[in-house]
């Protein structure tokens, strides 16, 4: 359920952590959908790859130097797969924290027209 945040009125901690805890779990949501299936695909082909190398080795298609390096590549790609996974769980963090800001800037907005984080709250109207 998405929020329209220009009318969004808290009068207490309660109403506050409540639609924290919606956004948050919404935003949570949104991220895992879009990026659940990023890593998995990276460890399955570099785990398809990985067979193919053994087995093209194996039957004597690829001499043990080639497989040498190609194994080697793959372990740089694993390596970078766990720096991108990294990566995006400090995206999260920061969009985690980026929303916590834009509820409690469009709170502060809306109760007293000040815009303490102009970069997360964006009215389409100037207070008056």
């Amino acid at each position: 359920m998405s929020i329209d945040f220009s009318t969004l009125q808290v009068d207490d901690v309660d109403s506050l952590v409540s639609v924290l805890e919606q956004q948050l779990g919404d935003t949570a949501t949104d991220w895992w959908n879009a990026n659940k299936t990023v890593v998995p695909g990276y460890l399955r082909s570099l785990a398809e790859a990985t067979i193919q190398t053994r087995t093209a080795l194996a039957n004597h298609q690829i001499t043990p130097e080639a497989a040498d390096m190609i194994l080697h590549n793959q372990e740089l790609a694993f390596n970078q797969t766990i720096q991108f996974t990294q990566y995006m769980s400090l995206t999260l963090g920061q969009t985690l924290l980026n929303t916590v800001f834009r509820v409690v800037g469009w709170v502060i907005y809306n109760k007293t027209g000040v815009n303490i984080a102009p970069n997360l709250v964006q009215p389409t109207t100037p207070a008056a």
